[in-house]
C-alpha cells in the first residue's frame, strides 16, 4: 500500500510539473507574440507616418549619393548623418512608393520627413539632364 501511495504521489508531482512547464511555455509565447506585434505595429506606423528628426527650421546636411550605393546604403548614410531615425523605414518607403533615386549631391534638412527626402532624391540633380546622366538607382519593383 505504501508503494502505491508513493507512486501516486510521484505521478501527481510529475503531472503538476508538466502542467507548470506548459503554463510557463504558453506565457513566454504570449509575451513574445505581444512584443512582436507591438514592434510590427510601431514599424508599420513609422513607414506610413514618418516624422522629421527635428522641428523647423532644422539643420541642412549635404549628402552625396553615388551610383554604387544601394537603397539600403543610402538609408544607412542618412541615419549616420542624423537625417532619419530608422534606415529600415527609409528602405521600405522607397520600395513601397516605387521611387527611383538618382546619384548626386543633395542638401537635405533634419526637419524633413523621409518621404520628402525621397522625393528630393528622386529628381535628377541639375546638370545631369544632358543625356549623360547616371541611371537611377532602383527603388521599386
Amino acid at each position: 500500500m505504501a508503494r502505491k501511495r508513493k507512486k501516486k504521489a510521484v505521478s501527481a508531482a510529475l503531472l503538476i510539473g508538466r502542467v507548470l512547464i506548459r503554463l510557463f511555455a504558453y506565457a513566454v509565447l504570449v509575451v513574445a507574440a505581444v512584443t512582436l506585434a507591438g514592434r510590427a505595429y510601431t514599424f508599420g506606423y513609422s513607414v506610413f507616418h514618418s516624422s522629421p528628426v527635428t522641428a523647423q527650421p532644422g539643420k541642412d546636411v549635404a549628402v552625396t549619393i553615388t551610383q554604387e550605393m544601394s537603397i539600403r546604403d543610402i538609408g544607412d548614410l542618412l541615419k549616420r548623418r542624423s537625417l532619419i531615425r530608422d534606415s529600415q523605414v527609409f528602405v521600405v518607403q522607397a520600395m513601397i512608393y516605387g521611387y527611383k533615386l538618382y546619384p548626386g549631391t543633395y542638401v537635405l534638412n533634419t526637419a524633413q520627413d523621409i518621404s520628402e527626402m525621397i522625393a528630393i532624391m528622386s529628381v535628377k540633380p541639375e546638370g545631369q539632364d544632358d543625356g549623360t546622366a547616371a541611371p537611377a538607382l532602383g527603388g521599386g519593383a
